[in-house]
C-alpha cells in the first residue's frame, strides 16, 4: 500500500507499519510500499509496546509507528554513535 491508501483505510488511527520498498534520499527514508502490521485507534501506547516486542524478535524488519492523520509519511535517518549495552 501507499501512504494514501494506508490513510484513506484506516483515517486518524496510529498504524504499525512495514516498508516493503524503501530508499533513502536527503536523510529522509521514503517508503514507496508498506503494509500495516496492526492498528490501534488513538492507543500510541500499545502501537509502541507491539512496534518493541517485534523488533526485538527480528531487528532487520523496517517497522514504524505512525498516526494517519500526518498528510506526509516522514521519516528521518538518525544514525546512532557510541556504545549500546549488553542485553
Amino acid at each position: 500500500m501507499k501512504w494514501s491508501q494506508v490513510r484513506s483505510h484506516y483515517p486518524s488511527q496510529w498504524v504499525l507499519v512495514e516498508a516493503i520498498e524503501a530508499s533513502t534520499k536527503d536523510h529522509k527514508r521514503v517508503i514507496e510500499q508498506m503494509s500495516v502490521v496492526d492498528t490501534f485507534g488513538d492507543d500510541s501506547k500499545e502501537a509502541m509496546k507491539k512496534y518493541l516486542k517485534l523488533h526485538r524478535e527480528n531487528k532487520e524488519r523496517e517497522l514504524y509507528v505512525v498516526n494517519t492523520s500526518r498528510d506526509q509519511l516522514d521519516v528521518e535517518v538518525t544514525t546512532w554513535t557510541g556504545v549500546r549495552a549488553a542485553p
